[in-house]
């Protein structure tokens, strides 16, 4: 066997020390109508009776349960602490009230947990014999991989006496190696796959490297995948998302008016360079700017405070040469604006990206785009 999904995992095996414990375990199979698409690394904790030693010790430990199996833990009563955030952040612009009504209880948990388990329609052999009735006992079922019967995972009924055997429980069920089904889940996370590193980024990389860590942390807390999904909306009868109308007023200041008139901030620069893109529907490819030297120019005098002539113009040259790394440096502070207030399945047709032929473009429809300023309609 071989270990192939270490995400997020800080703890190191010991396999001459884990030996020591034997890890029960059986795989089971779940149906591939299971009301969440798990994915590679998931470890969700389940119950069907309120454990109150495991449950006090998974809230009190949260990062520690995270760093000894792997940061895609799913312990929920922790996740739906920030219920709040979480749909605001998924579901821009819904009631505040209905979430307010959101109250999730010991029942509800524990029927979630059930509704899950229904699920499984098959038994695998592997592991070691159970010495009671899985489905009776506190479990920590981990995604394996997904065939044409169904979707694998492996169960590991948990047992509490105190702390420290807890934590030995866990760190030897962390070493249990993965199946081996020949498919490697990705290591790539949220916020690499948001925030790729590109050759061109490295030279100024460390000038936005700060907010890079602030939207890891937000995004890694906020964002719904697989089981994290399905409680949300199990909790809270949502619609499905949609855009909002995005406004710039004549002040030059840019809101979501469907989001609850979220108002989306960014550096005066990388403002020159969204409105930019927002003028040029088909997009342009970097190397293109050049041409557009002027233009950049006209955008940053109408909306820029400064009367630095001169700086001013040496900062649009330095934006359109080729051969610096401006223009990535306000692509990535551009779409930081919006992945850091709501989730990157709305954002991404906001910021900017690649378009028809690789041209760079703002995906949004530009019907939704209401200009008071005439920043974008009124061309020179």
């Amino acid at each position: 066997m071989t270990y192939i999904c270490n995400v997020g995992l800080k703890y190191n095996c010991n396999m001459e020390e884990t030996q020591q414990h034997k890890v029960h375990h059986q795989v089971a199979l779940f149906s591939l109508d299971l009301p969440f698409q798990p994915y590679g690394c998931q470890m969700i904790y389940i119950e069907t009776n309120v454990n109150k030693h495991i449950n006090a010790y998974f809230r009190e430990n949260t990062t520690k349960v995270a760093d000894i199996i792997g940061k895609q833990f799913i312990y929920l009563p922790v996740l739906l602490e920030d219920v709040a955030q979480v749909v605001d952040y998924n579901w821009p612009g819904t009631d505040p009230a209905r979430i307010e009504e959101a109250k999730p209880d010991s029942s509800w948990y524990l029927d979630t947990y059930r509704e899950i388990l229904s699920y499984r329609i098959d038994k695998k052999g592997g592991g070691l014999e159970l010495p009671l009735h899985i489905s009776e006992m506190p479990l920590l079922i981990r995604y394996e991989y997904t065939t044409s019967d169904g979707h694998l995972f492996t169960l590991f009924p948990l047992q509490y006496n105190n702390d420290g055997q807890f934590e030995q429980l866990l760190k030897a069920i962390a070493c249990v190696p993965y199946l081996d089904s020949g498919i490697r889940h990705s290591t790539i996370t949220e916020t690499e796959r948001l925030f790729p590193e590109d050759p061109r980024d490295r030279a100024d990389w460390r000038d936005i490297s700060f907010l890079a860590d602030e939207i890891k942390q937000r995004i890694e807390k906020l964002k719904l995948m697989g089981v994290s999904d399905y409680a949300i909306r199990r909790l809270i009868d949502l619609p499905e998302p949609k855009l909002s109308k995005l406004l710039i007023t004549k002040d030059y200041r840019i809101f979501l008016t469907d989001y609850n008139n979220m108002e989306i901030t960014m550096p005066t620069l990388s403002k020159v360079v969204y409105f930019f893109y927002l003028r040029h529907l088909e997009g342009l490819r970097f190397k293109e700017l050049i041409d557009y030297r002027d233009e950049l120019l006209f955008i940053y005098y109408r909306i820029s405070n400064r009367g630095e002539v001169e700086k001013m113009e040496q900062s649009i040259d330095e934006l359109v040469d080729s051969t610096r790394n401006s223009i990535n440096e306000k692509c990535s502070r551009i779409r930081s604006a919006f992945v850091s207030r709501f989730c990157d399945d709305l954002a991404k047709n906001y910021y900017i990206t690649y378009g028809e032929g690789r041209a760079k473009r703002i995906a949004l429809d530009r019907v939704l785009v209401i200009d008071e300023s005439g920043i974008i309609t009124n061309k020179p």
